[in-house]
Protein backbone atom coordinates (compact mmCIF):
# COMPACT_ATOMS: atom_id res chain seq x y z
CA UNK A 1 0.00 0.00 0.00
CA UNK A 2 2.56 2.57 0.77
CA UNK A 3 4.36 1.89 -2.91
CA UNK A 4 1.40 2.59 -3.94
CA UNK A 5 0.66 5.96 -2.60
CA UNK A 6 4.09 6.80 -3.15
CA UNK A 7 3.42 5.86 -7.01
CA UNK A 8 0.15 8.44 -7.09
CA UNK A 9 1.81 11.21 -5.33
CA UNK A 10 4.69 10.68 -7.98
CA UNK A 11 2.30 10.92 -10.85
CA UNK A 12 0.37 13.55 -9.01
CA UNK A 13 3.32 15.85 -8.83
CA UNK A 14 4.45 15.28 -12.31
CA UNK A 15 0.95 15.94 -13.87
CA UNK A 16 0.77 19.26 -12.07
CA UNK A 17 5.10 20.11 -12.93
CA UNK A 18 4.08 19.59 -16.60
CA UNK A 19 0.81 21.71 -17.76
CA UNK A 20 -1.20 21.02 -20.96
CA UNK A 21 -0.13 24.83 -21.80
CA UNK A 22 3.96 23.71 -21.40
CA UNK A 23 4.82 23.26 -25.37
CA UNK A 24 6.76 20.15 -25.88
CA UNK A 25 10.37 21.06 -27.53
CA UNK A 26 12.77 19.53 -30.00
CA UNK A 27 16.27 19.06 -30.04
CA UNK A 28 17.95 18.73 -33.68
CA UNK A 29 21.57 18.61 -34.14
CA UNK A 30 23.92 18.69 -37.25
CA UNK A 31 26.59 19.41 -39.60
CA UNK A 32 26.93 22.25 -41.81
CA UNK A 33 29.80 22.81 -44.42
CA UNK A 34 30.79 26.53 -45.92
CA UNK A 35 30.41 28.55 -42.94
CA UNK A 36 34.07 30.77 -43.03
CA UNK A 37 32.82 33.60 -40.66
CA UNK A 38 30.89 35.31 -38.24
CA UNK A 39 28.77 36.62 -41.45
CA UNK A 40 28.15 33.19 -42.65
CA UNK A 41 27.22 32.25 -39.22
CA UNK A 42 24.37 34.92 -39.05
CA UNK A 43 22.89 33.99 -42.52
CA UNK A 44 22.64 30.15 -41.87
CA UNK A 45 20.93 31.09 -38.28
CA UNK A 46 18.59 33.54 -39.82
CA UNK A 47 17.30 30.63 -42.65
CA UNK A 48 16.75 28.03 -39.78
CA UNK A 49 14.94 30.20 -38.13
CA UNK A 50 12.72 30.30 -40.83
CA UNK A 51 11.94 27.13 -40.38
CA UNK A 52 8.41 26.53 -38.68
CA UNK A 53 8.20 26.61 -35.07
CA UNK A 54 11.74 27.44 -34.49
CA UNK A 55 12.80 28.59 -31.34
CA UNK A 56 16.49 29.08 -30.96
CA UNK A 57 19.46 28.06 -33.59
CA UNK A 58 23.06 27.68 -32.60
CA UNK A 59 26.06 27.40 -34.95
CA UNK A 60 28.98 26.15 -32.91
CA UNK A 61 32.81 25.64 -34.31
CA UNK A 62 34.12 21.47 -33.90
CA UNK A 63 36.76 21.81 -31.29
CA UNK A 64 38.37 19.02 -33.28
CA UNK A 65 38.73 21.00 -36.83
CA UNK A 66 35.45 19.24 -38.31
CA UNK A 67 32.25 21.07 -39.64
CA UNK A 68 30.65 23.95 -37.55
CA UNK A 69 27.94 22.10 -35.57
CA UNK A 70 24.45 22.80 -35.64
CA UNK A 71 21.73 22.98 -33.19
CA UNK A 72 17.92 24.01 -33.86
CA UNK A 73 15.61 24.05 -31.18
CA UNK A 74 12.06 23.82 -32.12
CA UNK A 75 8.05 22.52 -31.09
CA UNK A 76 7.86 20.87 -34.87
CA UNK A 77 9.06 17.12 -34.74
CA UNK A 78 8.88 17.30 -38.14
CA UNK A 79 11.84 19.24 -39.26
CA UNK A 80 14.32 17.45 -42.11
CA UNK A 81 17.42 18.07 -43.60
CA UNK A 82 15.66 18.86 -46.84
CA UNK A 83 13.80 21.62 -45.12
CA UNK A 84 16.90 23.34 -43.63
CA UNK A 85 18.14 23.04 -47.48
CA UNK A 86 15.06 24.44 -48.64
CA UNK A 87 15.04 27.04 -46.09
CA UNK A 88 18.49 28.42 -47.05
CA UNK A 89 17.32 28.86 -50.99
CA UNK A 90 20.30 30.49 -52.94
CA UNK A 91 22.60 29.81 -50.54
CA UNK A 92 22.07 26.77 -50.06
CA UNK A 93 24.94 26.88 -53.28
CA UNK A 94 27.07 28.20 -50.64
CA UNK A 95 26.78 25.77 -47.41
CA UNK A 96 26.39 22.52 -47.25
CA UNK A 97 23.73 20.84 -44.50
CA UNK A 98 25.61 17.30 -44.12
CA UNK A 99 23.03 16.20 -41.56
CA UNK A 100 20.52 16.95 -39.38
CA UNK A 101 18.38 15.02 -36.71
CA UNK A 102 16.53 14.81 -34.02
CA UNK A 103 18.37 13.39 -31.16
CA UNK A 104 16.10 14.37 -28.34
CA UNK A 105 12.44 16.10 -27.67
CA UNK A 106 12.21 17.79 -24.26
Amino acid sequence: MKHLTQLLLSLLFAATACTAGDPVTFVYQGEVVGIMCIHCTNKVEAAMKKLPDVQSVKITRDDKGGPPRLEIIATNAKITREDAVKALGEDAKMYDVRSLKLVKGK
